[in-house]
């Protein structure tokens, strides 16, 4: 997996503080107060004015259908329907990596499909057509755009110990990206259990269990007032 941030604004910091000067009628201040204050208060609206593009190779078709899910950005992802996937590279996942058994089974049936995708174009079935052989495993690449409230929702969702790994994985790497270039947004780009840094919750059912869920937390304090 490769991931590039190919374009940033230079200061998304002032950028946010500008739009949010505009609504209250102040001046942005130097040091991001403003903008953390939107970001605390719930006031996201004045995070769309900051964006970010990357560049991503090396991912699974099954990871794709995830990152699209998150309709508030742009894609423009390698067309199955006119590039010809011949030797296609492939994702396989720790588990089966590990399974030195089922691992070989597994090569085995990819390059069976890998060899017959091909013969399908030789003998003239259209690439459009031959790709309905390919596995989710077959890797992809592709450009996303997407604004910092998108993308703060997409790491409160990823990061999230719970998420496929190739996707925390890729969510990871955005955000290290995205830290190193602006370190102060790394207090925004969390797993949605560290939203609050004083009282950590977590809202999944299947919670694994770092922080209380939240119904727990909302039990605990019913309890002690009712003491």
């Amino acid at each position: 997996m490769n991931v590039i941030l190919t374009r940033m604004m230079e200061n998304p910091m002032m950028a946010i503080e500008e739009a949010a000067a505009n609504c209250y009628d102040s001046k942005p201040s130097e040091d991001g107060l403003i903008a953390m204050d939107c970001y605390e208060s719930g006031h996201h609206s004045v995070l769309e004015f900051v964006n970010f593009t990357f560049y991503i190779e090396g991912v699974s078709r099954a990871l794709l259908a995830q990152l699209t899910r998150h309709r508030h950005a742009g894609y423009a992802v390698r067309s199955q329907r006119y590039c010809k996937e011949n030797s296609f590279p492939f994702v396989i996942s720790p588990s089966i990596e590990a399974n030195t058994r089922l691992k070989s089974q597994y090569l085995e049936i990819v390059y069976k499909v890998n060899s017959l995708y091909t013969d399908l174009i030789a003998d003239g079935i259209p690439v459009e057509n031959a790709r309905y052989l390919l596995p989710n495993a077959c890797e992809t690449r592709l450009e996303m755009t997407i604004n910092l409230r998108s993308l703060i929702h997409l790491m409160n969702e990823r990061l999230c110990s719970r998420t496929q790994w190739e996707f925390r994985k890729l969510a990871n790497k955005m955000r290290e990206l995205v830290v190193e270039k602006c370190p102060k947004l790394g207090a925004m780009l969390v797993s949605k259990c560290k939203v609050n840094e004083i009282y950590r919750y977590c809202t999944e059912h299947k919670s694994c269990g770092r922080h209380p869920k939240l119904v727990e937390v909302y039990s605990h304090k019913v309890k002690k007032e009712g003491d």
